[in-house]
């Protein structure tokens, strides 16, 4: 095969196929699909790219026209991880030439920009964390329902994506509803659908969310706003896998898989008579906690990089990053909004800096107070040459509170 000296060099994966056996890939292809060498030659090649569209809708098999192509198709490397591939399928000789360039990080990146994104690898190094993401292989095997409780904004909704796509129903339904934003009068109807002459307006039959998530998975998020009266509705759903729908007569099996997520502690709740005891302990089969940032504050600086490429890549930008300054008044800060609110900062700051690095004047106001008072200290003490008494005379402070605050601030004189 003289080709392949020439194809060894190339970026883009490249196998060649005779009656779709693997007869040899180069480098690239080896890294894309995790796949050696040996475990690559002699295989089917819908047993190495292992996509989409390789057992119905392989373009080799129904005979359409070459060169053939298509971008985004999804796979599954050897270690079962999603990739992103732009395929070019092409003649070559007695056999096939099949070209992947691998575009999971754009993909991905894309994704998450646009809200949609199948959030796997969530980013931690928090000790904490890690323990819990390390249950999630477990969680997604099983078909219990899940209790996810952590605060506004830790993850609980990218944890239930993960345990979706990480499970046996990962091909059926990912439906999510939020019990607190649905009107109480209009929840019941959402969830479990009516039919035709249910009430006034009823002129058809309208399938609910349960009926819909069928063979999937459903999360109901802000569970603790669930009303008491549909709560012993959710209960028989969980118990006896069937609900009734609106003015239905006879109710309607179905196959759902339930994760509800809660920013309250619902154990508190049931004490206090504001959620059913039976539904929290059918809820709570499998239970997992999310911390709060400011418990894990080592994930700050990964989190701010991976933001960074984010908005880089939607808007175009080329920012490396924060400097030193800027970075300490984020680690200072608890975030009580937690990631989210760590990623609205990041994505504010992308608005008002120009050049390559945010600094601190292209943070919220109210992570420059601390700031700008170190910034005042520092300068008083340069007038005051460093003498404290003088300094404290020139800030309008006693001497003892100047102390404190040069304490607090890290300032040494």
């Amino acid at each position: 095969m003289d080709w392949k000296k020439m194809v060894d060099s190339v970026a883009e994966g490249i196998v060649y196929v005779e009656n779709f056996t693997v007869k040899y890939a180069n480098p690239a292809a080896v890294a894309i699909t995790g796949f050696s060498l040996e475990e690559i030659t002699g295989k089917k090649c819908f047993e190495v790219l292992r996509t989409e569209i390789c057992q119905n809708e392989c373009p080799l098999r129904k005979g359409e026209k070459l060169p053939w192509g298509r971008e985004g198709v999804s796979s599954l490397d050897r270690f079962n991880e999603e990739k992103f591939l732009n395929l070019k399928i092409n003649r070559l000789g007695r056999g096939w030439m099949i070209v992947f360039e691998d575009r999971t990080r754009e993909v991905r990146l894309s994704r998450e920009v646009q809200g949609n994104f199948r959030f796997r690898d969530i980013i931690t190094a928090s000790p904490r964390m890690l323990e819990v993401l390390s249950l999630l292989p477990r969680v997604a095997a099983s078909s219990a329902p899940v209790l996810v409780e952590g605060e506004s904004g830790t993850g609980k909704e990218l944890v239930s994506s993960a345990i979706h796509y990480l499970s046996p129903r990962r091909a059926g339904p990912y439906l999510k509803v939020n019990c607190a934003t649905i009107p109480e009068g209009l929840l019941e109807s959402e969830l479990f659908g009516y039919v035709r002459g249910a009430f006034t307006d009823a002129r058809a039959d309208k399938k609910g969310i349960f009926a819909m998530a069928h063979g999937g998975t459903l999360l109901l998020d802000e569970i603790a706003e669930m009303p008491l009266s549909l709560q012993a509705k959710l209960l028989r759903v969980l118990e006896e896998g069937e609900f009734l729908p609106l003015g239905a007569t006879s109710p309607v099996k179905v196959d759902v898989r339930i994760i509800a997520a809660t920013n309250k502690n619902l154990a508190s709740l049931v004490r206090e008579g504001r959620f059913r005891e039976d539904l929290f302990y059918r809820l709570n089969v499998l239970y997992l906690k999310l911390p709060p940032l400011r418990e894990r504050k080592e994930d700050i600086p990964l989190l701010v990089e991976h933001f960074v490429e984010i908005f880089n890549f939607a808007t175009g930008k080329s920012v490396e990053g924060l400097t030193d300054r800027a970075m300490e008044l984020l680690m200072d800060y608890d975030y009580p909004g937690n990631v989210r609110e760590l990623r609205n900062i990041v994505e504010a700051a992308f608005v008002l800096v120009r050049g390559n690095l945010i600094d601190v004047e292209h943070l919220p106001s109210y992570l420059q107070g601390e700031e700008a008072e170190r910034r005042r200290i520092e300068d008083a003490l340069r007038r005051a040459r460093w003498k404290r008494a003088e300094a404290a005379r020139i800030l309008g402070l006693s001497r003892s509170t100047l102390w404190r605050k040069m304490k607090k601030y890290g300032i040494r004189a």
